[in-house]
């Protein structure tokens, strides 16, 4: 897939007003999205510890944090890795499936889902 970036609106669940804009690149082989550490001290969220698996294939031991995150008029609750200084934004799988959305690699985009559905007797 051809890497893009998209706007993304990011917020503490606790404090819904303060959030903040930024543009991060989607990468669909990335689980996690990471957002900057400072962006996500700034937003008053608190860290836990967890050990991930990074793209170059070693495992770290990061903070994570809860937030919510909004892109194309839809938002989510989710956990992301705080990204340290020199480290890139990205929005991973992991948020973008939460959010309801699926990657248009030919459009460069997100779109909505379409999802399976019920069947209604």
């Amino acid at each position: 897939m051809g890497a893009f970036s998209t706007r993304l609106r990011v917020w503490n669940p606790a404090k819904q007003e303060e959030a903040e804009e930024l543009d991060a690149v989607v990468d669909t082989g990335e689980r996690f999205s990471w957002i900057s550490r400072a962006r996500l001290e700034r937003l008053g969220v608190r860290p836990a510890r967890r050990t991930s698996r990074v793209i170059e294939g070693r495992v770290v031991e990061r903070e994570m944090a809860c937030v919510y995150i909004a892109a194309g008029g839809f938002s989510a609750p989710d956990f992301v890795g705080m990204a340290e200084p020199g480290e890139i934004e990205v929005l991973g799988t992991r948020t973008i499936e939460g959010m309801g959305l699926v990657t248009d690699s030919v459009g460069k985009k997100l779109v909505p889902a379409v999802g399976l559905g019920f069947r209604i007797r």
